[in-house]
């Protein structure tokens, strides 16, 4: 059970690489184009990264290790990404997304890893029906975590967007200085390029609107980030209440050994 909502969670740590930095930059303009550099990064270290994850696993290190450390990297990315501002493009991504993929590879080898051998251990791999069992009970969990994890981020950022936008409108008001002077400096630098003075200024508070919306947004997205951030946390708690396998990889590979070798004998 617990490595089923571990599942669940990592599904839904995928949302900092699926859903948060493509929004952070497509609400500035940025197309696809121009956001797939960032993303990339993610990529990159997924192979190098599964092979010394592999390493690891045949010189006896614990799955759970593996798991913890993976879902560390996400969190500290996630926290690092926390810091986003409007100002930020496509670069300041480039290295809490490598570090979010060394954390994703190092997350998905070592739970895949502890269900393997959880499965092993338990008999659940012994059978045609109960591998169908096992195995369907895994991949429900997979496709319901990411599904969720998708809907609900999106759902939290719609709903914290709105939160902020309340908050900022509460301090731009007509009649303050603040605003009105703002407002002026936009009319003035506007009205060379419209048809007169009132339309500089309906123009000018569209500009301010637009901005409003750009740091609402802004801060959703950071608290999203820091959402994500806590979700590893609570993670890495049920990481701690897993117990240790009575088996390893390197055992696997001495009893395939030992079992090998006396069929070789006989040929």
């Amino acid at each position: 059970m617990l490595l089923g909502t571990l599942l669940f969670w990592f599904r839904f740590t995928l949302t900092g690489t699926i859903i948060l930095i493509p929004q952070s930059l497509a609400i500035r303009g940025f197309e696809a184009d121009q956001i797939g550099p960032a993303i990339i990064w993610s990529a990159i270290p997924l192979l190098p990264v599964a092979l010394v994850a592999a390493l690891l696993l045949l010189r006896k290190m614990d799955p759970r290790l593996l798991l913890a450390a993976g879902l560390t990297c996400t969190a500290v990315a996630a926290c690092l990404n926390a810091h986003y501002t409007s100002a930020w493009a496509a670069e300041n991504f480039y290295r809490t997304e490598l570090l979010s993929g060394v954390g994703q590879a190092f997350s998905f080898i070592g739970l895949v890893s502890a269900i393997v051998l959880q499965g092993i251990f338990t008999g659940g791999l012994s059978k045609p029906g109960w591998i169908l069992t096992f195995s369907a009970f895994f991949h429900t969990i997979r496709l319901f975590g990411g599904t969720t994890g998708a809907i609900y981020m999106s759902h939290f950022i719609a709903e914290r967007e709105k939160l902020h936008s309340n908050l900022l409108g509460l301090h731009v008001s007509r009649g303050s200085w603040i605003t009105d002077g703002n407002i002026r400096a936009l009319t003035a630098g506007l009205y060379a390029k419209s048809s007169g003075v009132a339309a500089a200024g309906a123009r000018a508070v569209d500009v301010i609107s637009a901005r409003l919306r750009l740091q609402a947004y802004t801060l959703s997205l950071v608290d999203a980030f820091l959402l994500l951030a806590w979700s590893c946390v609570c993670a890495l708690v049920f990481v701690a209440f897993l117990r240790r396998s009575p088996l390893n990889y390197a055992d696997l590979s001495t009893l395939q050994q030992r079992q090998a070798a006396p069929k070789e004998l006989k040929s």
